[in-house]
């Protein structure tokens, strides 16, 4: 009786860790459930699985393993009951920006490196999942001294942001892996794209633009950029990657034709030709379509609140 009290004490706790950490995930936009399809458990699929549908996401689960906790859940999240009391946790969110499953991630880790006994057990790592990218990191660390371990995976597209935990006692962790990565290896995305807005805000971004002591900007109509340091363009201090855009952002409070929001990804930085990464995965921007007596825009970062003034060449 002891140990099955201890059990469900711990269950508890990892659920409440579970639900702390999809809040703080969703916190961006405070805006629950998208579009598609209906959160919970739904009908019986194929082989004895139930089907299970959270926004724009669509799983399987075997309902012989995993208890869907309905009382639990909510429009942004779903909570399943599973082995020694383990909880799969699914989460969505549609946010003020674009996403990044390694800023997600990085939240994530804030998060659990609070906790007594943090450690890392493996890096993240992209994987793909029926066509789709995610990535993939696991932690460990103690709730009032019971060693827990987190699996946790991460998927972003334009403003859209999910993710999916197992969260276990150390002692049952591996005893319920499997069947959880059965749950996540059958997720299906339908995440609505926003081609549209973007053509629209790249007929404005695509060009050279001059930073004045910020650098050199250059975005490609195919959606990649070079950002140099400085205006001689010198490919020994830059960084380039991808970036998307739209030609509004409510949260930023401009509508279409009064602003332009985009965001870079970057993928490599040169400081002096050696080659690493930059701070973050990503950088917002916001540009504002008053043009200055000089010809040029003022551009402001979303997370710093720099500004610059960037002129078009």
């Amino acid at each position: 009786m002891k140990n099955e009290i201890k059990r469900r004490k711990t269950g508890n706790r990892a659920k409440m860790l579970l639900c702390t950490l999809f809040l703080i995930l969703l916190a961006g936009c405070g805006a629950g459930g998208e579009t598609g399809t209906d959160a919970g458990a739904q009908g019986t699929e194929k082989d004895n699985l139930k089907q299970a549908g959270l926004g724009a996401m669509s799983l399987l689960y075997d309902d012989s393993v995993w208890t869907y906790a309905e009382e639990e859940s909510t429009d942004a999240n779903l909570v399943f009951r599973g082995p020694g009391d383990a909880v799969l946790g699914i989460s969505c969110s549609r946010e003020s920006y674009y996403q990044h499953p390694l800023d997600m991630l990085n939240t994530a880790k804030q998060i659990y490196s609070t906790f007594p006994g943090y450690e890392e057990i493996e890096v993240p790592t992209e994987v793909q999942v029926q066509n789709d990218s995610w990535y993939e990191w696991v932690c460990r660390y103690e709730e009032d001294g019971v060693e827990t371990i987190a699996l946790q995976r991460f998927y972003g597209k334009n403003y859209y942001a999910y993710a999916v935990s197992y969260v276990a006692e150390k002692g049952e962790y591996d005893s319920g892996k499997n069947e959880a990565l059965k749950v996540m290896n059958s997720a299906v995305m339908n995440v609505p794209d926003n081609h549209e807005a973007e053509e629209k805000a790249r007929e404005f971004l695509t060009g050279e633009w001059d930073l004045g002591d910020s650098g050199y900007l250059v975005m490609e109509q195919d959606g990649t950029y070079i950002w140099y340091m400085d205006s001689s363009k010198d490919e020994q201090n830059m960084h380039r990657g991808t970036y998307g855009c739209d030609v509004e952002n409510a949260a930023a409070g401009f509508a279409e034709g009064e602003g332009i929001y985009f965001v870079l990804f970057p993928e490599v930085l040169y400081m002096e030709g050696k080659e690493g990464k930059t701070g973050s995965p990503k950088y917002d921007y916001l540009i504002s379509l008053e043009q200055q007596p000089d010809g040029s825009y003022q551009m402001l970062n979303g997370s710093t609140l720099a500004l610059y003034n960037m002129k078009k060449q």
